[in-house]
């Protein structure tokens, strides 16, 4: 009975033990850094294998307020790894270690996205040598290193938001995402079976189901690169005032409306030279139309309303649209198109009209540009010459069920997948 009893307990223990080896073999780890073009941020995931594809899990999340984006480093790109990776690592590990996770099991991907798609391609491989050159030194595998294409970044985007919300899965719809960043816009969402011929759509397969995805981004129609055009558009036409910045009567108020990067020059506009109106919808319109069809982008913004798809659609505006509505207590609002029009005639317009928006924003760069970008996040959005979306079928997120929204863990799952 003894002998009976220890053989019964030894086959528990190997069978513990066999299942325990299998669990800890299908997990993985992968850090994916986010290199965008106004900052570099850094996510953990936790990656699960199983048989309806794989579970991710955000373990760690990193994103110094003091780190600049590759984009900067333009004029020394052999210390990018050093100033803007090796911190991001520094911290990584010291998660790792407390976690008891070796860091050698953690691959390493530092994608990078708008702004490093404008740096000459030499000194952008310099700047990945040196960050790859940085990732082996502190002992990890690195995966994959560079500029992942605009299209892949809102492919990313839309497998991100729709596994968090549930959607991938049989019998359920998907939505679209609209993600504006600092140098590009992405939009993306689902076409029905049959009608993926487009060069402009990605086929992928997630759980054993398969998705057409029509995935776009707009080289230069980030909130900032657009900025930087509207003064341009500006100038061409010859306003006396620039209309998209609110008046001061102070001359010694100016506004930054681009921050310096790698040595460039970074326009100004005088206080005393603006003076916000309507025809700033006018000159963000002439912006839309004129970068959108670029032969760097290839498709026409509003040829996303021909997609039947597109009318059904629910769509969900992330980033800098999300960060407009926070900063401005609109996020409760139930039609932020109106609720955005109203804030910016309230706080834009008229004599002295700067010391309205300081007074409620302060005086820093997000603020000198607060009506700038609110007019130009319309017009993009909700305009006629924009993607003419309406208030019913958005919403506004920056997260799903407290997790993020980031392009990076849709990354992680179609590489997982893959």
């Amino acid at each position: 009975m003894n002998r009976l009893l220890i053989t019964l307990v030894f086959l528990l223990t190997c069978a513990h033990a066999v299942t325990a080896t299998a669990q800890s073999e299908s997990l993985s780890y992968e850090a994916v850094v986010d290199a965008g073009s106004s900052g570099t941020r850094l996510y953990l995931y936790q990656i699960q294998a199983g048989p309806d594809g794989p579970s991710i899990s955000l373990m760690f999340e990193d994103e110094p307020s003091d780190l600049r984006g590759l984009s900067n480093y333009v004029d020394k790109p052999d210390l990018a790894g050093k100033y803007e990776i090796r911190p991001l690592l520094m911290r990584l590990t010291r998660f790792l270690q407390a976690k008891e996770i070796n860091s050698r099991e953690v691959a390493v991907n530092i994608l990078a996205t708008g702004g490093m798609r404008l740096v000459d391609p030499e000194i952008a491989d310099r700047i990945y040598e040196s960050i790859k050159q940085e990732v082996v030194s502190k002992g990890y595998a690195a995966r994959r290193i560079g500029t992942i294409t605009g299209q892949d970044e809102g492919l990313y985007a839309w497998v991100d938001l729709n596994y968090l919300k549930g959607n991938l899965r049989a019998g359920q719809d998907t939505e679209g995402i609209v993600e504006v960043g600092g140098a590009s816009t992405q939009v993306a969402f689902a076409l029905e079976p049959g009608r993926d011929s487009e060069k402009a759509v990605r086929r992928i397969r997630i759980g054993g189901l398969e998705y057409a995805v029509l995935s776009r981004s707009f080289l230069g129609l980030g909130q900032n690169e657009a900025r930087r055009s509207m003064v341009n558009e500006v100038t061409v036409d010859g306003f006396a005032k620039n209309p998209c910045y609110p008046n001061s009567v102070s001359p010694e108020v100016y506004f930054d409306v681009v921050k310096t990067r790698g040595g460039q020059f970074s326009p100004k506009v005088l206080g005393q030279d603006a003076n916000f109106s309507p025809a700033c919808f006018d000159v963000y319109s002439n912006v839309l139309q004129k970068i959108s069809a670029n032969p760097v982008n290839r498709y026409p913004l509003v040829q996303f309303r021909s997609a039947p798809e597109f009318d059904k659609s629910r769509f969900v505006l992330v980033a800098s649209f999300y960060y407009k509505l926070r900063d401005w207590n609109l996020l409760s609002e139930k039609r932020p198109d109106r609720a955005l029009l109203a804030e910016v005639f309230s706080r834009c317009v008229g004599a002295n009209a700067w010391q309205t928006v300081s007074s409620l924003q302060g005086e820093g760069f997000f603020a000198q540009n607060a009506c700038a970008n609110a007019a130009y996040l319309y017009t993009l959005i909700f305009s006629g010459r924009g993607l003419a979306l309406v208030s019913s079928r958005v919403d506004v997120l920056d997260g799903v069920n407290n997790q993020p929204l980031t392009w990076t863990r849709g990354f992680s799952i179609l590489t997982a997948g893959s």
